[in-house]
Parts: C-alpha cells; structure tokens; sequence
C-alpha cells in the first residue's frame, strides 16, 4: 500500500488538473457568442440577453484609416460614406491593405459598428480592453471612455494600457460604438481586442470574475514562491527550488498584464509595461529549461545554457534600450524563441539516449506541465476572441503545480533517505553507547574482588554478621554492575545511589576510618540519570583520591535540583591532581577512562559533559548538571 500510494497521488493529480483545464475551455465558449456584423451592421432583434449571454463584437466594423470620423447617432448615419475596410478584430490594421499597399503600425484610425434592434430602456455595458495604443469610444455622439490621449500628430498623444467598462442606457433601439485609436509607440495598431457587449449586470459579473480569478492565481503565486523560497534559503544547493520562485514571480506579472488587468494598480507606464511583457516571454522557457537541468543534476550542456543566459541578457539590455515599436517588430521572432526553447525542453526529456529521472512519472510530469502551458498559449494566441478568458494563466498554474509536484517527490524522498540514514545513526550510536557501558563494566578488574573477598575472609571469624552483609553488598553491586541491556541505560537516582552505597561499604569493609563517605540529596529520587554515573565518579574519588592520601580522607555526594535541572557534584578532599593533568585527563587512556566514558555518554544524551575542578594535594571536584527534561 506504501508504494502505491504515490501513483495513486500522480494520477489523481493529472486528472484534476486536466479537468481544470477542460473546465476552463468550456469556460472560454459559453460565456460569449461570437457576432456577424456584415459590413458594420449588427441587428439585435429578438436577442435575448439573459437567455443567450454577452456577445463578442469580433465581426466586421467599418474602418477608416488615417481619419477621425465624426460620432454621430444612428439617425445622423450618412450611408455614402464608404469605410476604406471592413475588419474584424481582434486584428491590427497592420495586417490589412487599402489599395494594394500595407497599412504602416503608426497612425490613427476610426472603427464604426452600428448597433440595431435593441430594447430601449434596459442598462447595458461595454467592456473595452487597451487597444493599441490610445483610443476613446463614443455611444451616439457621447463621449463615454478614453485611454491615453489620441491625436493626428505623435507629439500630442501618449499610450496607455487599462481597461473600461462602459455603462450606457440606449434611449433609441438604434445606437452607434465608435472608436478613435492612435498609436505612435507599438509597432502594430489598431483594435488588437473585440469589446464585449451585455446588460450591465453581466458585465458587472464578468468585472467581478476576471478580479477574483486573478486574484486566486496571485495567491496562489504568492503562496508557492513563499514556500519555495524558504525552502531555497534553508536548502541553497537545491537550485531548482530558485527557479521554480522566479517562474512564479514571471507567472505574477503574466497574470498582471491581462484579465483585470492589475498591473494598472501599480503603474500606468506604458513603456514599463510593455518592457515587462516582453521579458517575461524572453525568461520564461529559459527558466523551465534550468529548472529541469537542477533537477538533473547539471546534465546539459553548460556552454549551451551560458550562451542562452548571454544571448537573453542581451535581448533584454537591448528591450529596456530601444524605442517600443522596434522590439515589438520582433513580436514573432519572440514567438519563434519561446516554441523552440520549449520544444528542444521536450526533446531533451524524450531523449531516448540518456535516463534524465529516477522514475519515468517524473518526466511525464514535466513534459506534462510544459504542454500544458504551451497548449494554452496557442489558444490564445491563434484561437481566442477576446483576452477576457485566456487560457494562459490557466496554463502557467497547472506548469508550475507539476513542476512543484516534481520537486516535492524530489524532497520527499531525499527526507525520507535523512530519516532513514538519521535511524541508522540512532542505531550506531546506541551500538556505542552499549560498548560503552560494557567497557566500563571492564572497568571492575580483578583486584577489587580479591580485595574485597580478602576483607570478607578477614571478619568472617570476628563479625559473621557484618560479613554476610558484605557479601549481600557484592553479590548486589555484581549484579547491578553486569545485569543490563541496551532498553534500561537510564535508572532512578534511588537505584544508583543503592549501588552507589553498596560499593562504599565494600571499601568501608577494607579501609575502615580512612574512608569518610556523605551524601547531600536534595532532588526527587524517581528523577531518571544515565546508569553507571554516580558509582564510578565515587569509586575514582576513593581510588584515586582518598586511598592514595596518608591517613585517608572524605569523599561527599551531592545531588541538588537547580533551575537548569539535577546538579550532581562528587568532592574528596585526596591527594588531588595539577592543573596540566586536570587539563587532559578526559582524552587520556590508562586512570581517566572511566571519566572520559562518562563524560562520552553525558555528550552523547545531550548534556554538557563533566566538569572536573583540581587542586594537587588539595582536593578534587567532578561536576555535572543533567537537564530536566533529561
């Protein structure tokens, strides 16, 4: 079930993701209905507006090059004017010809349709997206929109790129849109969007939508270049998780520059505009080609990327240098790029020569979120009617979620090799510590119980009663000492000062008066310490300390509970040590083993180790503090 709960995750994906994606194609053909206007004449005669929906004036308007034709209501319609075209946008004049000769990009240009068959008396709407460059719209003969500032001369006008919704009552079942667009800036002009026409409520709905759709997608950006970023701080040699941010903040400003068109909320620079939608083409397949290198851990030519990096550096220099209309000139050389960036993307990942991914469903995801993007370009480019619904944004969403599914598998399984390695360590240093535990068992060499089972045969014939106590104090610290395992290292204070006790009556027994032992407990005796901590502290302090000093000396245990936790300090007042020594003894092999094995021990379960205070022929402290939660 574990291993196939992750195809289960991918496919349940890629359907959800395609059926957003099939939604948002019967999305884009409901909501609107294509017009015929032969000529510029739309007759609206028994449309039913609730019933049938917004209409997109993408047929046929009159046109009139290089002349501003006078707004006038239907009635005032003078029919032996004769338009030089008849075009349908969305179609810049550019690609229209007026006696054999192509109309040039700069200009000005008036576009009529009128409008018959109408109620009279119902509140209606015109959604009008930029035109190119500057334009102002009349109803009849009412000036009811502008944009920019349109002019006969290029010193007098100036572009602009926000949308309008037009709110109008016809009074007549007649009415006349006209259009007045100039443009001295973009290297194509004219109407390069159909309006939309409807009740004022379904504009209003549509103004509602196109706000709150894009407002999702921002936060949706915002969201997934967040994460990726803290993931690219905390992890900076996982540069894909870079990339994936930069295409997001791309994908921001894409969804910025159409729909509701937010980006005129922050500027209303047309060059500043213009100069971001365009770059944001320029780097957005460069960075879906990095990112898939980082995820291939650098297989692609560096000389190919760098000259990409060097070749789109330039491009973009050259965007912020040039006037408008010359890089705009290039507009299908830029569509050119990104297909064949996108499409050598493909290539290298169906590469039958080389295994790019650990696992195939990888590949599939990218190839996935690539189509799905350049799908949803296409539509729009070649497709849609109006830039209302385009499927791009659509597109860059379902790229990045694939692309991100990809790199959270990715981190996924590099977290689950961590735990898996961090288990096996856990498992390694608990092999350690039980070696260590073993080795101090070593520790309880052969003399002591010679010495001991001597001290027991020398009062058997005095005090038969304190021998057999003795040997009830062996046979116990014996036990304690070897009886254990790996699942018991920690033990109540009650339990090792027992031991603890047990060993200094032992050499009690054989010592006499020259061993002063006391204790100072002031802490709970349930509280948990490493076992074979206390009774080797003391047992050095005796050994090394009080046994080796004329006349003997006192050996005191404290335990105290402190703020930090449990204090636990072990005094003789021995023969002591220089500070050189006290200086080295917990890396010397030979008397400070057994204090370099619990000063091990103490490091390894988190706390801070001994501490070890010396004065020679003086006295000896050894010190530590185990923490509460210890």
């Amino acid at each position: 079930m574990r291993n196939l709960r992750p195809l289960l995750l991918k496919l349940f994906f890629i359907l959800f993701t395609f059926m957003v994606m099939i939604s948002s194609f019967n999305l884009l053909n409901n909501p609107f209905r294509a017009v015929s206007s032969p000529e510029g004449l739309l007759d609206l005669s028994g449309y039913q507006w609730e019933e049938q929906g917004k209409l997109c004036l993408n047929g046929e308007w009159q046109f009139y090059y290089n002349k501003f034709i006078e707004p006038v209501k239907f009635s005032e319609v003078n029919s032996e004017v004769t338009p030089q075209l008849y075009i349908k946008p969305p179609k810049v004049w550019n690609e229209s010809k007026i006696d054999g000769k192509s109309i040039p990009g700069f200009g000005y240009a008036s576009y009529r349709l009128v409008v018959t068959g109408t109620t009279p008396g119902i509140p209606m709407a015109l959604k009008v997206l930029p035109q190119s460059t500057a334009f102002r719209v009349y109803i009849d003969d009412r000036l009811v929109a502008e944009n920019g500032k349109v002019s006969k001369q290029k010193s007098n006008s100036f572009a602009a790129y926000h949308d309008e919704s037009i709110l109008f009552t016809p009074i007549r079942p007649d009415f006349v849109i006209t259009f007045h667009i100039s443009n001295y800036e973009y290297a194509r002009g004219g109407m390069w969007d159909a309006p939309t026409l409807g009740t004022e409520k379904q504009i209003a709905e549509l103004d509602r939508f196109l706000l709150e759709r894009d407002l999702f997608l921002h936060g949706c950006y915002c969201s997934m270049f967040l994460l990726c970023m803290v993931i690219y701080i905390y992890r900076p040699a996982k540069r894909s998780w870079l990339y994936l941010a930069l295409l997001c903040v791309i994908s921001f400003e894409r969804v910025s520059l159409y729909g509701a068109h937010l980006i005129s909320q922050f500027t209303e620079d047309f060059r500043l505009i213009t100069f971001i939608e365009y770059v944001t083409r320029y780097w957005y397949p460069v960075l879906i080609l990095f990112l898939i290198n980082s995820v291939l851990s650098g297989k692609l030519s560096k000389n190919m990327l760098r000259g990409l990096v060097i070749f789109v550096l330039a491009v973009t220099a050259a965007t912020a240098i040039l006037p408008i209309w010359v890089y705009t000139s290039f507009a299908k050389a830029v569509i050119f790029f990104d297909l064949t960036v996108g499409i050598a993307t493909c290539i290298f990942l169906l590469s039958p020569k080389q295994i790019f991914f650990k696992e195939t469903t990888n590949k599939a995801f990218f190839l996935y979120g690539i189509l799905a993007l350049y799908v949803a370009a296409i539509y729009d480019m070649f497709f849609a009617s109006t830039a209302y619904f385009e499927m791009t944004p659509v597109g860059f969403l379902i790229a990045l979620l694939a692309f991100s599914f990809v790199l959270a598998i990715d981190y996924s399984e590099a977290l689950e090799g961590s735990e898996d390695a961090l288990h096996k360590l856990q498992i390694e240093s608990e092999r350690k510590l039980q070696t260590e535990l073993q080795m101090l068992q070593s520790q309880i060499k052969p003399h002591f119980l010679y010495n001991a089972l001597s001290a027991i045969a020398n009062i058997c014939s005095k005090d038969g009663k304190k021998a057999e106590q003795v040997i009830l104090d062996l046979a116990y610290f014996m036990q304690a000492s070897f009886d254990f395992n790996s699942s018991d290292r920690m033990i109540t204070l009650e339990s090792e000062l027992e031991l603890t006790r047990r060993y200094v009556h032992i050499e009690e027994t054989r010592f006499g008066d020259k061993i002063k032992y006391t204790e100072q407990i002031q802490a709970p005796l349930s509280v948990q310490l490493p076992r074979l901590v206390l009774e080797p502290l003391v047992e050095n302090a005796i050994r090394h300390g009080i046994s080796k000093k004329k006349g003997g000396g006192e050996v005191c245990l404290k335990v105290m509970e402190v703020p930090q936790g449990i204090s636990i300090e072990v005094y003789d007042n021995g023969i002591g040590m220089s500070k050189e020594k006290c200086e080295t003894i917990l890396e010397e092999q030979g008397q400070g083993i057994g204090l370099k094995n619990i000063h091990n021990r103490l490091i390894r379960l988190g706390e801070a180790g001994l501490k070890i205070e010396s004065v020679e022929k003086e006295y000896t402290r050894v010190s530590f503090v185990m923490k509460k939660e210890g």
